[in-house]
């Protein structure tokens, strides 16, 4: 749809307006991550920040979009409607405070299939957050100056650190299952931490007295730590959050612009942008540069010049899902 404006030289003349356009909407502009985030049965539709069948997915830790506080901020969800698996808390004060069940009160939330950013009131924290596929990148801003920490709450993970960086894995499943299954983080700062230390299941990382600003960025990876930092340096140079959430808008905008659509209403336009926008949530793209982690025999295999996909939940998708690809992305197609 296009929109014309005309404007009466008299009135420029006179100086009694201007005239322009507004700014022209791009698909990811109409997407709404949070339509269907209550459910009335089952689970809801959670809002996830991602790119498209991306193996990153995040999305707030929380019960639903009613729930007033968060318990975390995560690094990685599994699969679609799973907890997350490693969460951070920013945190200011004594470190005799710091505790296994943290939770966050939050406001100012804004959230964005390629961006996250969200203000903790209580911590007096500005969160900014932007995914890559394998890797992503927090900026962390204090308002006090007092001793800033980052806490991460694991279960059944291990953790080892070396100056400005954490490398470590945590399973998920348990000890009983046939075939276990790891995923791997690489974790670095911008911003020399003082110390690191494990206390029962949390990780925390503590800084200088008086920092204001702390940037982290991770890769994960479902081979191996070492993967993990691969993928990070391949995706994430540095520690700008825009940089990375500009070109996430971009994928976004290649994905959801393979389909055009003309009149409607403007939330029409929204309620189709978001449900295209929900096809790209599943299945995820597991390969790592030419190989994948499969968790049917809990090997690492060569992809061979395919990507190899899961997490489907054929159940759901098989009706519209696979024949929608098939006519905007068939490649990707053949290879799920």
């Amino acid at each position: 749809m296009k929109l014309q404006v005309i404007c009466s030289a008299a009135l420029l003349a006179l100086g009694m307006g201007s005239c322009g356009q507004q700014p022209v909407k791009e698909p990811v502009d109409y997407v709404n991550p949070y339509m269907g985030s209550i459910s009335h049965m089952l689970v809801p539709a959670y809002p996830t920040v991602h790119l498209p069948n991306s193996m990153l997915r995040v999305f707030p830790v929380r019960s639903d979009y009613t729930g007033n506080v968060l318990r975390g901020l995560p690094l990685i969800v599994t699969n679609h409607r799973s907890a997350s698996t490693i969460n951070i808390i920013p945190y200011q004060g004594d470190e005799s405070g710091i505790g296994n069940d943290m939770t966050l009160s939050y406001d100012r939330e804004k959230l964005l299939p390629y961006r996250y950013q969200v203000y903790l009131d209580e911590a007096g924290v500005e969160i900014d957050y932007a995914p890559s596929h394998r890797s992503a990148v927090y900026r962390f801003t204090f308002e006090n100056p007092e001793t800033p920490y980052l806490i991460l709450q694991t279960r059944n993970a291990t953790f080892t650190n070396h100056d400005n960086s954490l490398q470590g894995y945590q399973w998920l499943n348990g000890a009983n299952e046939k075939v276990r299954t790891r995923v791997f983080f690489h974790i670095e700062t911008d911003v020399l931490s003082e110390k690191e230390n494990a206390v029962g299941p949390v990780s925390i990382i503590k800084f200088p007295k008086g920092t204001r600003e702390v940037g982290l960025r991770y890769g994960i990876s479902f081979i191996s730590e070492e993967q993990a930092k691969a993928n990070l340096e391949h995706e994430i140079q540095g520690f700008d959050v825009e940089t990375v959430a500009l070109a996430g808008r971009k994928i976004w905008n290649e994905a959801l612009g393979k389909i055009g659509i003309q009149g409607g209403t403007e939330n029409e336009k929204s309620i189709f942008y978001t449900s295209l926008y929900r096809c790209y949530e599943r299945p995820v793209n597991l390969s790592e540069e030419g190989r994948y982690y499969s968790g049917f025999d809990g090997q690492v295999h060569a992809d061979e010049g395919h990507p190899f996909y899961t997490d489907d939940w054929t159940w759901d998708t098989y009706r519209a899902a696979h024949p929608l690809r098939i006519l905007i992305n068939r490649e990707a197609e053949n290879d799920i």
